[in-house]
């Protein structure tokens, strides 16, 4: 396969994606779109680097994020939303039901550091092992667990201050973690 059709076959695949994961960082929508962007232009330059019998997106994961340390390093400043684009499509009732809860979710989420925000967004909501995880951040897999299980606390914690937690039940909890 050329690099130009590869490249292509991975915007297809991964840009939705990676969008999520680079929003979670940016909290902007236009700058998440930036990053990706050029999280592909460098996975094309690097592509040579790339062992193809390795699944690319723990790879693409890792440019983007680097991409949004970069940027924000040279911003010097954050822009915060409300809400995380939709992962799923839903159906309406759905929506409308969770709305609240969702919302308080992802604020919430948002709020974490970096070191536990990325492991949980790409744990939970990319459905990555613990071992690709660690891969991307470059730290090591116990370091991802505990990431996680402080981040999940956090959570915990955060959701019960903010009330959010009484009118979500845990089996609500695990389907949106």
């Amino acid at each position: 396969m050329e690099q130009e059709e590869r490249l292509r076959d991975w915007m297809v695949k991964y840009t939705n994606r990676l969008y999520r994961l680079a929003y979670t960082l940016t909290h902007s929508k236009a700058e998440a779109d930036d990053r990706v962007q050029d999280g592909f232009i460098k996975a094309y330059y690097a592509m040579g680097t790339f062992d193809q019998l390795r699944d690319p997106f723990p790879w693409l994961a890792k440019i983007v994020i680097n991409e949004c340390k970069m940027a924000k390093r040279r911003n010097f400043r954050e822009i915060v939303t409300n809400l995380l684009p939709e992962r799923l499509s839903v159906s309406t009732e759905e929506t409308v039901l969770r709305s609240a809860t969702r919302d308080e979710m992802y604020e919430v989420i948002l709020q974490l550091p970096v070191v536990m925000r990325i492991p949980i967004v790409l744990h939970y909501f990319e459905e990555l092992s613990v071992q690709q995880i660690a891969d991307i951040t470059g730290v090591p897999t116990g370091t991802v667990k505990s990431r996680l299980a402080r981040g999940r606390a956090k959570l915990n914690r955060s959701l019960k201050e903010a009330g959010a937690h009484d009118r979500t039940t845990d089996s609500e909890c695990e389907t949106f973690l």
